[in-house]
């Protein structure tokens, strides 16, 4: 969609966008470039993934250290959250992995996913995590405090973003 402004440009701007433009040359019809899709800023894509992940019986690494002590005690709140309540599984993983990368593109250490208590996704957010194509993502999992949901709800401690 154009954006038009309200008023035509005047003499002075029509003067200062020619001295501006007084050594530039036009493109052949051939070599002209097409602008791109226009990115957020901010925004990191996920790497793809198959709608159904294929994951290896191995669940994602508990959260240890200084940060597994103060998560048991209940003094970390988390900087992001999802709630997966009423999803199917595979809308559910890829809400997760999005949820994810865009968290820790946005500098978030530990994040809140809460599955609910029972159910397939309680059981399956372990293995999602613990992918190896998720490795450079997530550093540590962990079952919450109670007061941020108890058994129904896992803490991701996420790596530091890597520096492009």
């Amino acid at each position: 969609m154009t954006k038009f402004r309200s008023k035509p440009p005047s003499e002075e701007e029509r003067a200062l966008f020619r001295e501006a433009m007084k050594d530039a040359t036009p493109l052949s019809a051939r070599a002209r470039v097409l602008p791109g899709p226009r990115l957020r800023a901010g925004f990191v894509p996920p790497p793809h993934y198959p709608p159904q992940p294929v994951f290896a019986d191995t669940p994602a690494p508990a959260i240890g250290g200084h940060a597994e002590a103060h998560l048991r005690r209940g003094r970390l709140d988390p900087e992001a959250r999802l709630d997966l309540h009423g999803m199917s599984a595979e809308n559910a993983y890829r809400a997760a992995v999005r949820f994810l990368y865009r968290a820790q593109a946005g500098g978030k250490r530990l994040t809140l996913v809460i599955t609910g208590k029972g159910g397939v996704l309680r059981q399956q957010l372990p293995l999602w995590l613990g992918q190896a194509e998720l490795a450079p993502l997530v550093a540590g999992l962990s079952e919450a405090h109670a007061k941020h949901g108890g058994g129904g709800a896992f803490y991701v401690y996420l790596r530091q973003a890597k520096p492009r």
